[in-house]
Order: structure tokens, then C-alpha cells, then sequence
């Protein structure tokens, strides 16, 4: 145990250190992850070169009729076999689309109102279908069209936790925040890199899911660049960050989006640290009444976030270290990016943002992702006690 721990703080402090040097020279780091996300488009062009480079040869082998490199034909010819396997395994990946629950516009009129207001601010991305989920969480998913990834569908995907917990106002902070950011006017390149990371995940897992003997190079690959990729390109995916927030001051005052910053920080942080845990406590225990935890949401912000209690929990957040593996920077680094110096939060005993941008379908929608939650839960319980 104590060997561990004496490991796992010698990798901390090295990661530390590193973080310092990306920091300190960024300029070099920002064109090594340029080149980096490069070489993801050389892999999946690899293999059709490959192929093509060997057809090539074996007719510039063949055209000598008179001494004719027998061995070296055979190389070029078991080369060309497996280039155009390999090629047409990947001609056949496709990304999945994000699941959700797909937002329909008769039914959610105002959401796709405050979408098309914001493209036509930005002037893009174009937002092609736009789904609900049970986690915290508000991003667009270009999911590619095709091997390469440059054309691509775009969803934004809106978790309902953030709809039961942000003012109206707030919640359109958020959207305008990742719709700038996506918008390329001042960022394409760390963009770029930034989307990547989805990208490449998408390509990772779609080939995870290939059965075929000859899929597992391809698995490998992509796994192994993927996660590499992931893990280098965090200290540009926080600059993207910045550039979000700073891409909602085109709408938003200084003030909005620090109060934006500070809640959407904190009530993820008490979401995923306090609420989830106490419910998969009551539900590991409870049988009879099934629980419901979408509904009551709101209640526990607002009864956890009275006026008293919010600079102990903002507090709280704006001290805590940024995970070494978040793409996000820190609630110091979001505010100062902001010209703040301090977490801004009030009070809201107003509606949330799931009243006016879910309308009359808010209780359905709530009642519909409970129903989804028990029956994951259910599932992860039998899971459980198989193990």
C-alpha cells in the first residue's frame, strides 16, 4: 500500500511538473498537438496509401517480364491483401450518434427557438438534431459522416440536470458559451483540436465493437492513439474552454457569465459529490417506493443552495485542484479569464430553466428519464450481485 501511494505521488508530481513546462511553452506544445492530431488523419489514411503504393509496384515488378522478382512480388502482393482489408474495414466504420431522447420542435418549441437565435448570432455550427440526457452535461457532438473526420452531424446534447438546476438565464449562458466555441470566429484551430477528442473516441469505440479477427489491429490503433491523444491534447481542450466563456460575453455581460462560470462549476461539483452518492445509497437499501431522483433535483439546489449556504459550497469549488485528466480549467482560471477574482452566485427562487425551455412537456420528459434511470439501476444492481 505504501509502495503504491509512494508511486502514485511521484506521478502527481511529475504530472505537475509537466503542466508547468505546457504552461511555460505553450507555443512549442500547441503545434507538437497540432501535429499530433495530424497524424490521426495519416492513420486512417495509411492503409489506402498503402494499398495503391502496392498496386504500383507489383505493375512495376510485372512490366520487367524478364527477370521478375518473384520474392518481392509476393511482399507486395500479401501487402495489397491486407492494405485493402484494413482499408475496407475502415471505408465501413460509423460513429454512432449520442442517445438520448430526441427533442422534437412542436413539442419543444423554445429550445429550438433560443438554438436558431444563437446560429444566427454565430452564423454556425448547425445544430442537425438536438437530444436529452440523464447526465449533467451541455455539448455539441459532431458526430463524422465518414472515415475521415471533416464532415460531420451535429447534436446538441442538453442534460436534464442542468435544465432542473440553472435560472433560464443562466441555462442560455451555457448554450451561447458552446455554440460560440463551436462557431470557429476566433479559435478554429484549438477547436479543431478540441473536437478531435470526440471524434477519435467515437472511431475508438465503433471499431471496440468489430468482431471480425482482422478488426483487432484497427482496435489497437485506434485505442492506443486515441487515449494518447486524449491525454495530450488536455491543455488545449481547457484553452477551448476559455475561449467558450469568452465567446458568451457576445451576449452576456461580465456578471452573467461569472454567476454562468460559478453555477454550472458548483452544481455539478454537489451533484456528482453529494446528491448521486446519497441516492444510490437510498437505493441500494430501498425496495418498495421507486425512487425518482430526476423530480427531486430542483428541490435540492434550492434547498442546498439558500443564500447562507452558497459562498461555503462556492468556497469549496474555487479551492479544489482541477483533475489532472479534466479538460476543463479551474473555477480561478474561468473567473480571471472573465475579469473576476472571486465565485458569483445568488440565491434563485425563481423558476428553473426546465419550466420555460421544457414548457408542458416538463413533466413527461422528467417522468421519462426517471424511468430510464430505475431500470439502468435495476440493471447495474443484477450486475452486482452476479459479481
Amino acid at each position: 500500500m505504501g509502495i503504491s501511494t509512494s508511486i502514485h505521488n511521484r506521478l502527481d508530481k511529475i504530472s505537475q511538473r509537466l503542466d508547468a513546462l505546457i504552461v511555460k511553452f505553450y507555443r512549442p506544445y500547441f503545434v507538437f498537438i497540432c501535429l499530433f492530431a495530424v497524424l490521426g488523419y495519416a492513420l486512417v489514411l495509411l492503409f489506402p496509401v498503402l494499398a495503391i503504393s502496392a498496386i504500383s509496384n507489383i505493375y512495376t515488378i510485372l512490366l520487367d517480364s524478364e527477370t521478375i522478382a518473384w520474392e518481392l512480388l509476393a511482399i507486395w502482393v500479401v501487402i495489397l491483401v491486407l492494405a485493402s482489408l484494413f482499408s475496407y474495414r475502415i471505408s465501413q466504420i460509423k460513429a454512432s450518434p449520442p442517445v438520448g431522447l430526441t427533442a422534437v420542435e412542436e413539442k419543444l418549441p423554445e429550445i429550438f427557438k433560443l438554438v436558431q437565435e444563437y446560429q444566427d448570432h454565430f452564423k454556425r455550427p448547425a445544430i442537425h438534431r438536438i437530444v436529452i440526457t440523464k447526465r449533467y452535461e451541455l455539448d455539441i457532438i459532431k458526430v463524422p459522416k465518414f472515415p475521415l473526420p471533416i464532415w460531420s452531424m451535429n447534436t446538441l446534447v442538453i442534460g436534464l440536470p442542468v435544465l432542473l438546476s440553472h435560472t433560464p438565464k443562466q441555462f442560455e449562458c451555457i448554450v451561447a458559451r458552446r455554440m460560440g466555441q463551436f462557431s470557429k470566429q476566433s479559435n478554429p484551430v484549438t477547436n479543431w483540436i478540441y473536437q478531435l477528442r470526440s471524434a477519435w473516441r467515437q472511431y475508438s469505440f465503433a471499431f471496440s465493437k468489430c468482431k471480425y479477427p482482422d478488426c483487432y489491429l484497427l482496435k489497437w490503433l485506434y485505442a492506443a492513439y486515441t487515449s494518447l491523444y486524449t491525454s495530450a491534447s488536455i491543455h488545449a481542450a481547457r484553452k477551448d474552454e476559455l475561449n467558450a466563456d469568452s465567446s458568451a460575453m457576445e451576449l452576456f455581460t461580465h456578471d452573467d457569465v461569472c454567476k454562468m462560470i460559478t453555477a454550472d462549476t458548483t452544481y455539478q461539483w454537489f451533484l456528482q459529490e453529494h446528491y448521486w452518492p446519497a441516492i444510490d445509497k437510498v437505493a441500494a437499501t430501498k425496495t418498495k417506493t421507486p425512487l425518482t431522483p430526476y423530480q427531486n433535483i430542483t428541490n435540492a439546489i434550492r434547498t442546498n443552495f439558500k443564500e447562507d449556504k452558497i459562498k461555503s459550497l462556492t468556497d469549496k469549488v474555487f479551492q479544489a485542484e482541477v483533475e489532472s485528466k479534466s479538460p476543463f480549467p479551474s473555477l480561478l482560471q474561468r473567473l480571471e479569464n472573465v475579469a473576476h477574482d472571486a465565485p458569483l452566485l445568488t440565491e434563485n427562487t425563481g423558476d428553473v430553466a426546465a419550466s420555460k425551455y421544457l414548457g408542458d412537456s416538463q413533466k413527461s420528459v422528467v417522468n421519462l428519464i426517471d424511468t430510464l434511470w430505475l431500470k439502468d439501476n435495476m440493471e447495474r444492481q443484477k450486475q452486482f450481485k452476479v459479481r
